[in-house]
């Protein structure tokens, strides 16, 4: 074999190659369209966010009269997880559960600009993330508060010491 035949058959060869893994990759077929991520979706990506982040939306956020009237509006019709006796707006006491959802209204609509409705079914949506087996409304009554959401609790009273 000469050298000119050798290159002709390594080109051949690098063709062939070529082609069977464009064949295989798809290559000039129409992609599908893409997946909605969660980081896509920025109420997801809020809804995953630690409490701790949460809380300090409550403590830097400050809300104009308007808003605070769509947070009201959208948190008064939520049992409080912790004292469904009262209100998500009005709960007992300023437990870092309740710090994490008013954070989480705030922010949604300071940032979002969500209404009411928006608010409050994203407030709901995160209530059942933390706790999809229900809340059962009572442990700001049965000394609970220094257990973890997650566990029926408040996840205590410090928002700098979050019982998690």
């Amino acid at each position: 074999m000469t050298p000119r035949s050798d290159r002709f058959r390594l080109c051949a060869t690098t063709a062939v190659l070529l082609l069977g893994v464009l064949a295989l990759s798809g290559c000039g077929e129409s992609s599908p369209p893409p997946a909605t991520a969660a980081s896509d979706d920025p109420v997801a990506t809020l809804l995953a966010l630690p409490m701790e982040r949460l809380i300090a939306y409550d403590a830097e956020i400050e809300l104009t009269p308007d808003q605070e009237e769509i947070k009201r509006a959208a948190l008064t019709p939520i049992p409080a997880p912790c004292c469904s006796d009262r209100s998500a707006y009005t709960c007992c006491c300023q437990c870092n559960l309740g710090r994490a959802w008013w954070g989480l209204s705030k922010v949604l609509i300071t940032e979002h600009g969500q209404s009411a409705t928006e608010v409050q079914a994203n407030v709901e949506r995160w209530i059942r993330n933390v706790r999809p087996q229900g809340f059962a409304g009572d442990s700001c009554y049965t000394g609970r508060c220094s257990t973890a959401a997650r566990h029926d609790g408040c996840s205590g009273m410090n928002p700098n010491r979050i019982v998690s």
